[in-house]
């Protein structure tokens, strides 16, 4: 079984058994953390073993799919790694605008993918879906492209004009697609916006710009896999500080989106918010 990964310098073989960490940081029953050492299992798919920002151990369950092994392979043991090196990543998915970096996060259903699938279509250029991580320094923070594709839902993609007929599920009984992108950002490119989505059932968009405190907390609550750095004392302590600057550089605003509304009326709603 040979797979991809999205970022360079990561060794990745195949090791049977993987057994679980001995006195872990953080122990729950399907993953474990210490450190820079982070353990997982996923119910008749894989167990996976990451260390040191540039090590990945699989363990394949004898009926696995190569789809299946993939998807958490770039889902939660790549936002580890990602932890592990200290590249702060937010749960959203990205795009360039207008020659802006833009980020879009908020809750699962939310509608992060359709809305950056929709921006594609509009004259948008892909970065990253669902797993966008950063580079943050003193006088700036860039995007880091990572080769993803953005995954869509079958309804979602018939909103878009779009057909599954020759797509790639994301998982065998799923009904859930990648989406190919012909034109996507493969350079690092500086991040200004952040917009954190919600829906509500009324029927008007509403939007707030956070400053101060709550901009703070809003960008943190963001982190991809936040709950992994309880077993990460240090990391945890760089992402304190890195997250200090990143909330100076960047603009934030919260938009809470009527839940009926179309999708590509969310994306022309945020195109004015991102402005020329």
């Amino acid at each position: 079984m040979v797979i991809d990964f999205p970022v360079p310098n990561v060794a990745i073989s195949y090791k049977h058994p993987i057994l679980k960490l001995d006195n872990p940081v953080l122990d729950y029953p399907s993953f474990q953390v210490k450190g820079n050492e982070f353990f997982m299992e996923v119910n008749r798919i894989a167990r996976y073993l990451v260390r040191n920002g540039n090590e990945i151990f699989i363990d394949p369950h004898e009926q696995a799919d190569r789809a299946s092994v993939y998807l958490f392979l770039a889902g939660s043991a790549f936002g580890v790694l990602l932890h592990q090196r200290c590249m702060l990543p937010l749960h959203g998915s990205s795009f360039v605008y207008n020659g802006k970096g833009v980020v879009i996060c908020g809750a699962s259903g939310a509608g992060k993918s359709s809305v950056v699938a929709s921006f594609c279509q509009n004259e948008g250029i892909f970065i990253n879906d669902d797993i966008t991580p950063l580079n943050i320094t003193d006088s700036q923070t860039t995007i880091f492209p990572i080769c993803t594709r953005i995954k869509l839902w079958d309804d979602t993609l018939e909103k878009l004009n779009l057909t599954s007929t020759s797509l790639e599920k994301i998982r065998p009984t799923i009904e859930k697609y990648y989406l190919p992108v012909s034109d996507a950002c493969i350079e690092e490119k500086r991040f200004d916006q952040l917009y954190i989505l919600a829906t509500h059932n009324k029927e008007e968009f509403i939007v707030k710009e956070l400053n101060g405190v709550e901009k703070y907390n809003a960008i943190r609550h963001q982190i991809y896999r936040k709950m992994y750095l309880k077993g990460m004392p240090e990391t945890e302590k760089t992402y304190f500080r890195q997250l200090l600057k990143l909330s100076t550089q960047i603009a934030v605003k919260q938009i809470v989106r009527p839940s009926k509304c179309d999708v590509r009326e969310t994306m022309a709603f945020i195109r004015k918010e991102i402005g020329e």
